[in-house]
């Protein structure tokens, strides 16, 4: 098995077309079967199923894709380090960022980086937990910053806790959940929610309700982007479920309120993931130096002291 035939099996895999992805490569289609035929006579097992329409990989060829990026993942790095100046940081270095970090903390702790390390890029790919592990599982970034939610987290991964990160339920000052002095997830079900569309948000939502025998109402907004959660929230007109840090400022002008829920604040492990048999390289490990003493240094910021609904 070489590179080669890697790239040739990623490129059918990813457009699941032989001719799609002769054309990309580029290379002729003959030249390409033979390519996945040598391939798939090394393994001893058969990779796609080929039909009129395209191909579709089957099982063994839905194990090896993981591998395979994994493996073209870290050459790439390689290739690129080994040209790189001994003695100092340079090169690309790729990090997965969690959306409840991707906040003027964390856009400042890249600024500085940078500056420090002219001669390092960084490419940052924002994320949910789910959509940063996959990335990490295939190579394609180096370490995440993320919350730690209510999932196991896979054999292969390393997990270094930095801060606990608390989620409560919020609504705007003068929204009607915010003036009951003792608000109970029924009493809440009425209202419109906009949650994070996404698994593990769900469940957090779902528990809450069904800890008070109550079953969760269907959101009313679900959407990926935790800022527009927190705007609808601010709007007036919903309420959700956010963690204290991106609400800092509001919560200290009291424009918001946390409802003061038996069952909150949640409290999350996070910090940095990465892949345990994957080698940090120097510039990976700088990065997440850095992390590590932003999360000391605005740990005032990550962890602030809220105003709650009906504490006057």
């Amino acid at each position: 098995m070489d590179l080669r035939q890697l790239r040739h099996f990623v490129a059918v895999f990813e457009r699941k077309n032989l001719s799609k992805a002769a054309e990309a490569i580029p290379l002729s289609q003959p030249a390409l079967t033979r390519s996945m035929k040598t391939l798939e006579d090394l393994l001893g097992v058969e990779l796609f199923e080929r039909h009129a329409r395209g191909a579709t990989p089957t099982a063994a060829g839905e194990r090896l894709y993981h591998h395979a990026k994994s493996i073209l993942a870290e050459c790439a790095r390689a290739k690129r380090d080994a040209s790189q100046p001994i003695g100092e940081l340079s090169g690309t270095v790729s990090i997965g960022i969690g959306a409840l970090f991707a906040t003027r903390i964390f856009d400042e702790m890249i600024s500085k980086f940078c500056k420090e390390h002219p001669k390092v890029k960084v490419e940052v790919r924002q994320g949910y937990f789910e959509d940063l592990i996959a990335l990490l599982d295939l190579g394609q970034i180096e370490v995440a910053f993320i919350n730690f939610p209510l999932l196991s987290l896979p054999e292969s991964m390393d997990f270094e806790p930095l801060l606990e990160i608390q989620t409560s339920v919020f609504a705007a000052a003068d929204h009607p959940a915010a003036k009951i002095k003792e608000p109970t997830m029924e009493r809440l079900r009425d209202y419109m929610w906009a949650t994070v569309d996404q698994p593990h948000a769900t469940e957090v939502l779902d528990s809450l309700f069904i800890s008070e025998g109550v079953a969760a109402p269907a959101p009313a907004v679900k959407a990926n982007s935790l800022t527009l959660i927190k705007s609808l929230v601010l709007s007036g007109d919903f309420v959700g479920l956010l963690p204290h840090h991106m609400l800092w400022d509001e919560i200290k002008s009291g424009e918001v309120v946390r409802l003061n829920l038996q069952s909150t604040p949640l409290i999350r492990s996070a910090g940095l993931i990465s892949r345990i048999e994957a080698f940090r390289r120097p510039v990976a490990d700088a990065l997440a130096k850095e992390i590590r003493q932003t999360v000391v240094r605005e740990e005032g910021v990550l962890s602030p002291v809220e105003k709650t609904a009906g504490a006057n």
